[in-house]
């Protein structure tokens, strides 16, 4: 990335100087540090002297959300510590589509400096960092489909595996409390059921919408017969999430839903 290509919102701050190291001007967030005093080292030079399990070629900003009033998530925030000693410990939420089934898709992963709860304003950063790490390709045997070929991520430091390069994205919340909420936050599921021969409930529901942004995961059996998608949304009144549910079980839930001010005006 270069000096140009680096961009500042919310909490982010550009170092006064080069790294230390590699000479490079980077971007830090002062919350996540304990000892207040900005770091010498670039993120990925701080990985090659800390000697972490991987290193952070590049880390960059996807999209910036001001004034986001948290209405609902995903999961329980668990205090998460990076290891290094300088490094203030963090909160997250990790949820993947394997909560919904043994056939899934998908992963959604947040940050935030404490807790955040329903009715907090926050700004909302999605981050794409990309990691090297080694990789080593196992065949497991498994009861019902026989061997399978799996990959398993090593630490960098270590011998075994080939190196590869990793890409995920997460998002962080940043509290901005004397700010007006302008758009919401917003946890959805959405449940498929299908029954053997017809017999018993059935209902498929399906998510739309235009939300201005949106997060999904998704899982269920492996028969196919039941599953659930799971949406993380950013929305208002212009822009809503909806599940529309048809078959046995019928309806529409709206995010954000419609207040009576606005169902009166329309009628």
């Amino acid at each position: 990335m270069t000096l140009e290509n680096i961009q500042l919102s919310g909490n982010a701050k550009l170092s006064a100087h080069g790294c230390a190291d590699c000479g490079k001007y980077f971007v830090y967030y002062p919350q996540y540090i304990r000892s207040g005093e900005a770091p010498k080292r670039c993120p990925r030079c701080k990985d090659v002297e800390q000697g972490r399990p991987s290193l952070a070629e590049e880390r960059r900003q996807i999209a910036f959300y001001e004034g986001v009033r948290v209405v609902s998530l995903p999961g329980e925030w668990v205090e998460f510590h990076s290891g290094a000693r300088r490094d203030a410990p963090q909160w997250r939420i990790d949820i993947k589509g394997q909560e919904f089934g043994a056939a899934w898709d998908g992963r959604i992963v947040i940050y935030a400096p404490r807790p955040i709860v329903a009715g907090e304003v926050v700004n909302v950063r999605e981050m794409e960092v990309i990691h090297r790490v080694k990789v080593k390709t196992e065949t497991r045997q498994t009861l019902h489909h026989g061997p399978v070929t799996v990959e398993r991520e090593l630490p960098i430091t270590g011998t075994e595996g080939e190196e590869m390069m990793r890409q995920r994205r997460y998002l962080v919340l940043e509290p901005t409390p004397d700010v007006q909420p302008k758009v919401e936050l917003v946890w959805a599921t959405a449940y498929t059921k299908t029954t053997l021969k017809g017999f018993g409930r059935q209902y498929w529901a399906k998510v739309g919408g235009s939300p201005i942004a949106q997060w999904g995961i998704s899982g269920g059996y492996r028969s196919g017969r039941a599953h659930t998608d799971g949406v993380l949304a950013i929305v208002d009144e212009e822009h809503p999430l909806l599940i529309t549910t048809t078959g046995d079980l019928q309806g529409e839930v709206r995010l954000p839903a419609r207040n009576e001010r606005t169902a009166l005006e329309e009628i």
